[in-house]
């Protein structure tokens, strides 16, 4: 899950300040403090997911719930072409981060036994890794190669990322 979820995430954040500033006009102090917000957003809604997980006992559902919403996300970019629905698409995709994180950590150490909780994190890490190399790379692929560079990178991280929640 977590390299797919990285290919469509890292897809989007590789060409987003591309077509914020250049396509839409946005100024970069602009794109900065946008951006701010959003991963903002995302640090303090993991205190929520960490906290509702443990709360609830219900790590899976918590997970699942935040790798569906900024699943849900993606194709929403493809709507969105003003600047307060851009930041509200974003601040969503970055709650649904938010309130997976915690969870999928918990999941992740109660899967594994103590003495194979460092390797799970690491292959987790791993794939993480692997996510945030072959986002861009494909995002810059199809930008280069389609017409319609920016939508057609958005249309193809939807798709991703529903292969991710599948």
């Amino acid at each position: 899950v977590s390299l797919i979820t990285d290919v469509s995430s890292e897809m989007v954040t590789a060409v987003l300040p591309l077509y914020l500033v250049a396509g839409l006009g946005l100024s970069p102090l602009g794109f900065g403090l946008l951006d701010g917000i959003y991963n903002g957003i995302s640090a303090l809604v993991r205190l929520t997911g960490g906290h509702l997980g443990d709360r609830l006992g219900r790590h899976k559902a918590l997970a699942g719930l935040g790798y569906g919403l900024s699943a849900l996300c993606k194709p929403l970019l493809l709507l969105a072409h003003t600047l307060p629905a851009i930041g509200a698409v974003l601040a969503l995709d970055r709650t649904g981060k938010g309130l997976r994180t915690a969870p999928r950590d918990a999941l992740l150490s109660l899967a594994a036994a103590p003495e194979d909780r460092g390797r799970a994190f690491g292959v987790h890490r791993a794939m993480d890794t692997a996510g945030a190399l072959i986002g861009p790379i494909l995002a810059f692929l199809i930008l280069r190669g389609a017409a319609d560079g920016y939508d057609a990178v958005f249309t193809v991280s939807a798709c991703v990322a529903a292969l991710g929640v599948l």
